[in-house]
């Protein structure tokens, strides 16, 4: 065993030395840096052993430390990718002394292109949140309210580039002689009175509960949804007319049935053009899906009307995936029947529109009538059929051709058929592409289609072709989404 023995004169004790605490000073306390990848450097003044001590994984140090004197840190920034600033720490440690560098990173700033100077300048004014003089796009994207009444702008034509979630707009008292708000479905503030309009469209903004368009000496036309009903917000010129859409007929037809869902506000399609088919009994192709009733499932709206479309959303609720089959009231023989579709994706998602006789009485014997499928393990493929005795796909012997919509779950598209006694012609965005012949024998079992048929919009989920290659939950809730179905007579 050793003994360690302190010495000390009598009487007298001895003070333990006392630790110092180091000294270490830097070049700079803040760091405010560009997004790119990059170096900065810090000079280290510190009188012994000291060391750097990154607290993010953006940052790295070169050297890592160092010995009394002067010394230079490198360090090495990475690019942000987030899509936002972000801050972090080095510390530069020396004894029992730290020091907090802050290293403050800003993003890659898109600045917003606006034609107009005034426009611009009232943008920066009130948006500009990190006060660089610069509107960028993010900041744009989380504008919700526009105010720039009296600035003397004269152009606002990028609304529909970058403000499409505004809910209020305040542009009254300027210099416009036009004013693109097509694409600002979620307003529901327009004031745009005190300027030199000759039309608005509002068709597309059913939310909008205030307007005030007046001291527009020149505006003649506002256009509306279908069934407008002006709200008591509403405020315009005498010289000023509400105009509902026009809606072109194919030639030698004219319209006699349509839905347009522009029911202002949020509710369930009018059941006084549909009606609801219900239950979970597989529809005759092992489909998974449970139909409800009323376009509802326990208060949770399965078939929404709202911003001018109809919604049919597969979601899966209580176990079981919940969705909508949809038909006509209606019936008609022969004519030009026509919608506008977006569908939706998804393995398993199977959305339809398509036509049954209004006196069923066997399958397929009465006949069917596709318009339109889509199965979501093929995505952005088409199929338009028809179905009869002689003719179906249990048998090899259906009538049918699929085309290829790059665009058919991320765009609308317009799916038509024209159903005539010699003839049915199939149409996407107006363009042939299936057409069947009656050939004419008089025989029921090749031609049943000389009767009432009505019209059905729905989305099943797996099935015998809807879930061929499985089905994939991960995709719910799926939205097939209508902006219009319509029904064509010939003029005779």
């Amino acid at each position: 065993m050793t003994l360690s023995l302190v010495a000390t004169a009598c009487g007298e004790s001895k003070e333990e030395p006392q630790q110092t605490e180091g000294n270490i000073t830097l070049s700079a306390e803040i760091l405010n840096v560009s997004y790119e990848k990059q170096t900065q450097n810090i000079t280290v003044e510190a009188d012994g052993e000291w060391g750097v001590y990154p607290q993010v994984d953006w940052v790295k140090a070169q050297p890592s430390g160092g010995v009394s004197g002067t010394t230079t840190v490198k360090l090495s920034i990475e690019e942000n990718k987030t899509g936002d600033v972000r801050e972090g720490v080095v510390e530069f440690r020396r004894k029992s002394k730290t020091l907090e560098l802050k290293v403050k990173q800003n993003y890659d700033i898109e600045a917003v292109e606006i034609a107009d100077a005034n426009f611009l300048a009232a943008l920066v004014e009130k948006h500009d949140a990190d006060g660089d003089g610069i509107l960028s796009t993010k900041e744009a994207g989380e504008i919700r309210k526009i105010e720039c009444s009296g600035k003397s702008i004269s152009n606002m034509s990028e609304l529909s580039t970058y403000f499409t979630e505004i809910t209020y707009l305040d542009c009254s008292d300027n210099a416009l002689t036009e004013l693109d708000v097509t694409k600002l479905t979620k307003l529901e503030y327009l004031d745009c009175s005190g300027n030199d309009l000759k039309e608005l469209d509002i068709q597309r903004l059913q939310k909008l509960a205030t307007l005030d368009c007046t001291d527009n000496a020149n505006l003649e036309k506002i256009y509306v949804w279908f069934n407008f009903s002006a709200p008591e917000g509403f405020s315009k010129p005498d010289s000023a007319e509400y105009v509902e859409p026009a809606i072109a007929a194919p030639e030698g037809y004219e319209l006699v049935w349509h839905d347009e869902f522009d029911t202002a506000g949020v509710s369930t399609p009018s059941t006084d053009n549909w009606w609801y088919e219900t239950g979970d009994g597989g529809w005759g192709n092992n489909e998974l899906q449970d139909y409800v009733s009323g376009g509802k499932y326990n208060g949770t709206r399965i078939a929404e009307v709202s911003d001018g479309t109809l919604k049919i959303t597969a979601q899966k609720i209580d176990g079981k995936v919940r969705s909508v089959r949809m038909n006509t009231v209606q019936g008609w023989t022969y004519g030009y029947f026509e919608g506008r579709l977006k569908l939706c994706k998804g393995k398993g998602t199977w959305p339809a529109f398509w036509m049954m006789p209004k006196n069923f009485r066997a399958w397929p014997d009465d006949g069917e009538i596709d318009i339109m499928e889509h199965v979501g393990y093929h995505e952005n493929y088409v199929s338009s059929s028809i179905h009869c005795k002689a003719y179906y796909h249990s048998i090899g012997t259906q009538k049918t051709n699929e085309i290829h919509i790059p665009t058919a779950t991320s765009e609308f598209h317009t799916y038509a058929v024209e159903w005539t006694p010699e003839y049915m012609k199939f149409y996407f965005d107006g363009k042939l592409h299936f057409s069947f012949n009656n050939d004419g024998k008089g025989d029921y079992n090749t031609w049943p289609f000389d009767n009432p048929f009505y019209l059905k919009l729905n989305l099943a989920w797996g099935g015998n072709w809807g879930g061929a290659m499985g089905i994939d939950e991960s995709c719910l809730p799926a939205t097939y989404e209508i902006d219009y179905v319509r029904v064509f007579k010939k003029i005779e």
